[in-house]
């Protein structure tokens, strides 16, 4: 399925909101996702808004706030998006990094720098691409982050995301092949997981944070925890 990628802008300057959007619909373009822009021309604008975002493009001289306390003052609010700081002072970069910037753009703004740091901040987004399934007969999308297990019963699988169960007529080694490695893990010949919904792994059995458990077959048992306390640690839980 086609990913979709929200992306929020904050820049002081009009010229600098035309070449950003110019670079992302050729983006978009070329990457074959589906990338979604918000502007904003002030902190004060961004801090209020409420919306979440997976990129933050974030001006660091701004006046009355600049990019570095709203970005201290996101953190705050516990806002996760990936932060990338646009800037022609490299003075200011070891303030940026304190604030947990994951990359720095120059401005002027190059298309190739920009394009190469929205690859690499995709690359650490886990999830994000959405999968199609139907929800009693609708057609409905959902995040694959939103999907905690997926089982195979018979000839048909049941996909629990949240309080939902959703039928699917696809083989479990289908599923596989199209979610993300980096976030699934077949622990049984019936179960995919994902691993952001574990809240604890043993030899035999996950728990989940929603309290289930679902079984470890004896031969994936090494593979299994490995992933689980590799998940833990890239992504600050252990």
């Amino acid at each position: 399925m086609e990913e979709l990628i929200r992306i929020a802008l904050c820049d002081d300057e009009k010229h600098v909101h035309e070449t950003v959007l110019e670079i992302l619909k050729e983006y978009r373009r070329k990457r074959n996702c589906t990338a979604i822009l918000s502007s904003f021309f002030s902190a004060e604008e961004l801090l209020e808004t409420g919306e979440k975002f997976h990129i933050l493009l974030l001006d660091i001289d701004m006046p009355q706030m600049d990019g570095i306390e709203a970005a201290y003052r996101l953190r705050e609010q516990g806002e996760q998006c990936k932060i990338i700081m646009l800037t022609s002072k490299r003075e200011r970069f070891k303030d940026a990094f304190k604030i947990g910037a994951y990359r720095f753009v120059t401005k002027p703004i190059d298309a190739e720098e920009l394009e190469e740091a929205l690859d690499d901040a995709r690359g650490t987004l886990l999830g994000y691409a959405q999968v199609e399934v139907k929800i009693g007969k609708m057609k409905s999308k959902l995040f694959q982050y939103q999907i905690d297990y997926l089982q195979a019963c018979g000839d048909y699988v049941k996909i629990h995301a949240g309080g939902t169960v959703c039928d699917s007529t696809r083989s479990l080694k289908s599923w596989k092949g199209e979610l993300d490695s980096r976030l699934f893990v077949e622990c049984h010949k019936s179960y995919l997981v994902n691993l952001g919904s574990i809240s604890r792994a043993e030899k035999d059995m996950l728990m989940l944070e929603n309290g289930e458990i679902i079984p470890v077959a004896r031969r994936r048992r090494k593979d299994v925890l490995q992933a689980f306390l590799e998940f833990d640690v890239q992504h600050g839980r252990g």
